[in-house]
């Protein structure tokens, strides 16, 4: 099988302890049937503790019941006391994998890792260099799909154009943004009527040279007022997230000017984090829903994260770590929560708000 991944993915490496953050609190932990087996056979008293900390959940899955909001087995250091006692190989798949992540298409397959790691999104922010992707031989059988090939393949030569448009750096970073958004409005048309010919070639379209239509400074307003409007409407893991988007929704608008004009200079951190979400998202369009929602997604994204990165104090808005940190409990906010992550697909295909032009609108004013 053959595997994509990008060029820092084989460098994460967990720093248990000293990480600012914590993937054992806030989500849950499902354990997998062969870590379940594994308990089973194990003895002792710690063995026993394991079993006692297990429950089923609404959904029928068996996980680690939290105490507090926290996982059972993460010790006031930081660390896990499961890792400590019987070792990596006694965790369920889920804290095994964190923060990596593996789609399948056949055989081939992409791994990445999640921004909602704080040393993950370290790595990924690390260079300003345009982000490089990889691909290897693994020893791994295929994955039995039913995805239509010519799709796939068309897909493929879709989101290389996206990426190539993402990372070209002569254009400022809305302007690319926008060149995505309409590149994907294209291709999601013909391949709704299943032209897959037509596809690739809209996807060596200079979109670039597309005229901009007319733009509204009160139409993007009630646009972006309707984006956090929604966001805060969603499931919070941590109330201070849902504090930051109020705060962000509510800052003047020359505080904002001021920060874009000033973000001119770190574009490439959103190059990044964009490059990230295509890698991610695009071609899942072969499992339902269609590339303009996953364009659409991203850019909201940016839209919402670098508001929230304007918002901070004013010491931490040209701190890299801090902008980075924005990036990271957006991830956890929202990617790793599957009633957000659907709620906003829902919202994002079906209102109006989210047009191409309303989000192209926001990005030009």
């Amino acid at each position: 099988m053959k595997n994509t991944f990008p060029s820092y993915y084989k460098n994460f490496k967990c720093i248990a302890d000293k990480c600012p953050d914590t993937c054992c609190a806030g989500w849950e932990i499902v354990a997998d049937s062969e870590s379940l087996a594994r308990y089973e056979k194990l003895t002792g008293d710690f063995a026993d503790k394991i079993r006692s900390c297990l429950s089923v959940d609404e959904d029928g899955d068996t996980v680690f019941t939290p105490v507090g909001n926290r996982c059972p087995f993460l010790l006031e250091s930081g660390l896990c006391e499961m890792y400590i006692k019987l070792g990596g190989n006694s965790l369920c798949r889920t804290c095994r994998v964190y923060p990596r992540f593996t789609t399948y298409f056949g055989s081939r397959c992409e791994s990445g890792l999640s921004f909602s790691c704080p040393e993950a999104a370290r790595l990924m922010t690390e260079s300003s260099e345009p982000p490089a992707f990889e691909t290897e031989e693994i020893p791994a059988a295929p994955v039995p799909t039913d995805i239509d090939p010519e799709m796939y393949f068309t897909l493929l030569e879709v989101r290389k154009s996206a990426i190539a448009i993402i990372r070209n750096r002569q254009f400022p970073f809305e302007k690319r943004l926008c060149a995505f958004l309409r590149l994907s409005g294209a291709v999601s048309t013909a391949l709704r009527h299943s032209d897959c010919a037509a596809a690739r070639q809209i996807a060596s379209t200079d979109f670039f040279a597309v005229q901009t239509s007319p733009h509204s400074v009160s139409r993007a307003k009630r646009a972006q007022e309707k984006y956090f409007s929604d966001f805060m409407k969603l499931e919070a893991l941590d109330p201070e997230w849902t504090s930051a988007l109020g705060k962000a929704a509510e800052l003047p608008a020359d505080a904002v000017a001021s920060f874009l004009e000033k973000s001119q200079e770190f574009e490439w951190e959103y190059e990044r984090l964009t490059v990230y979400f295509i890698f991610r998202y695009f071609m899942t369009a072969l499992f339902g829903g269609n590339v303009l929602d996953k364009a659409k997604f991203a850019a909201v994204s940016f839209i919402i994260i670098r508001q929230i990165q304007a918002s901070l104090p004013a010491e931490s808005r040209l701190d890299k770590y801090a902008r980075i940190r924005v990036m990271q409990k957006y991830s956890k906010e929202i990617e790793h929560s599957e009633q957000n992550m659907k709620s906003l697909e829902k919202t994002i295909h079906t209102s109006k708000f989210y047009s191409v032009e309303n989000i192209i609108n926001i990005l030009e004013n």
